[in-house]
């Protein structure tokens, strides 16, 4: 193996001495995860190429030092997808940044490193949005790491990619493949880019995503109030199959707190620990507190359904609430429009990677189908009512997301519990809840039962015939699938990676 000394002289050529890493610090951050348990192996040197011929350049170097390496976009995985298990060379893409919007044509060019808040930003005063809305982390999650980890909704309007492969190869995916061509449409042949959505960054580095763009469509709201999960669950069923919302989310409320009963400043606390959830941000949920006269009612049922319909014109989207709002009013009881109205406001925040006080989160979560969502729910319930003794003498509380984007329901509990914090958590902290929250001690006991749970509910997902988006280290996604397909998948990866360098053991793969 090369020289470390060589290698960060051959990486300073081709990027700039000032965008090579080596303190202790940046080492033990680059492979940081969310739940890093057991702990990560922190990388040999951290390197941030600012284009696709400086990510070729980095990528050729290290290939030739012997090195694995690893790309890493805002690092927010909660399933050891940065949490490398050896020592690597850390590709930082946070300067892979620029966006080239072709708005008559309806795409966007995004560098891998660019946020998808950011994104949204530049796209609003043309009245356009991306078709692929990003995951609510977006106020710091990547585009590339988003496009990478896959995010549970359609995949369609991702057109084409640039990837450097394992030796250095630049490669492109969809019509942008073609020498010269504009990337407009995705289906020119074999469809490659599929073949790099979702794989967690173990086939290359992706540098550049191409993103179908749609114009922005007016929007209408209502939320409800259930006692009967498995009857909001029918319901969020029906209203994708009928088409008439563009959105449905789920949560379960805080538990033991009467809402109906709370001050205007209180219920909005409570709201904060609900969206929490959800990964919304309290501020979110202020902006749009002015709307709802007197007290926020968060009624008096254990779950909450909020639902957003868009359509071409006012009245479209209009008309499309109130077919929704007549089926839902079947069961359930309307309450205040809070939430959905602030996750349309601001959709990307980073206020769910800690609770309310502070905790530490970390969920787990499948994408089932519909026929089997209700009995996998079921199961998780019981499961959580068995075990209730043991998270109540670790401190452990969980909590519930569902989401219904397509032919297929989403389910996602999530633990709290107090814990220290890592320089992960902190970072994304605003300075008075860092200095609320830094400084708690650590909580290892809470931590293994957390593990313990989480390793109880893939299994129960498995049984249920669930997938999941960001694979990482922790779903096991390889020994899932029959023989030929796996035979298929390693043949994939000895093609684009002989050496076994880049990202090993992701997606259940082992280092060839």
């Amino acid at each position: 193996m090369q020289a470390i000394d060589t290698l960060i002289e051959t990486l300073a050529a081709a990027v700039g001495a000032t965008n090579i890493s080596r303190d202790p610090e940046s080492l033990a951050y680059a492979t940081s995860d969310l739940f890093p348990f057991p702990p990560a192996v922190p990388a040999e040197l951290v390197v941030r190429p600012a284009s696709t011929r400086e990510a070729a350049e980095a990528v050729q170097a290290i290939a030739r030092s012997g090195r694995a390496l690893l790309a890493r976009g805002a690092g927010l995985s909660y399933t050891k997808g940065n949490a490398a298990q050896q020592p690597v060379v850390v590709v930082d893409t946070a300067r892979l940044d620029s966006i080239r919007i072709n708005a008559e044509d309806l795409y966007a060019v995004v560098g891998a490193g660019v946020s998808w808040q950011r994104l949204a930003d530049a796209l609003a005063p043309l009245g356009l949005r991306s078709l692929v809305p990003g995951p609510i982390s977006g106020a710091v999650t990547t585009v590339g790491g988003a496009v990478s980890q896959y995010v549970p909704g359609s995949m369609d309007g991702i057109l084409g990619l640039t990837v450097v492969l394992a030796d250095g190869t630049v490669a492109r995916t969809g019509v942008w493949a073609r020498e010269g061509s504009e990337p407009f449409h995705r289906h020119a042949g074999p469809d490659l880019t599929g073949l790099f959505i979702g794989d967690c960054g173990a086939f290359g580095v992706k540098t550049e995503i191409v993103l179908r763009l749609v114009e922005q469509r007016p929007a209408a709201f209502a939320s409800f109030a259930y006692t009967d999960p498995g009857l909001m669950m029918d319901d969020m069923l029906h209203l994708q199959r009928a088409g008439l919302v563009s959105r449905a989310m789920a949560m379960d409320q805080s538990r033991g707190v009467d809402a109906g009963k709370l001050e205007a400043g209180e219920a909005l606390k409570v709201a904060g620990a609900v969206a929490s959830a959800a990964g919304s941000a309290l501020s979110a949920i202020r902006d749009v507190a002015s709307m709802v006269k007197g007290k926020i009612d968060l009624a008096f049922a254990p779950w909450s359904l909020h639902l957003t319909s868009e359509g071409a014109t006012q009245q479209i989207a209009d008309l499309h609430m109130d077919l929704a709002r007549a089926h839902c009013a079947r069961h359930a009881r309307e309450i205040e429009d809070t939430v959905p109205r602030a996750l349309r406001a601001r959709p990307y925040s980073i206020r769910g990677f800690v609770g309310v006080q502070g905790e530490r989160w970390v969920p787990v979560h499948g994408m089932l189908a519909c026929s089997k969502a209700r009995a996998a729910f079921d199961e998780i319930a019981a499961l959580f009512e068995a075990q209730r003794g043991v998270l109540q003498a670790a401190g452990v509380r969980h909590s519930y997301l569902m989401s219904c984007p397509g032919a297929f329901m989403t389910i996602e509990p999530m633990f709290f519990w107090s814990d220290t914090l890592d320089p992960l958590h902190l970072r994304h902290l605003s300075d008075r809840n860092r200095e609320r929250f830094g400084g708690k001690p650590a909580n290892t006991a809470a931590r293994e039962v957390v593990a313990m749970m989480r390793a109880e509910l893939r299994a129960l997902f498995e049984r249920h015939d669930a997938v999941h988006a960001q694979v990482g280290r922790f779903y096991r996604h390889a020994q899932r699938l029959d023989p030929g397909s796996l035979a298929l998948l390693q043949t994939l990866k000895r093609g684009l990676d002989p050496d076994g360098r880049v990202n090993p053991g992701l997606l259940g793969l082992d280092p060839l």
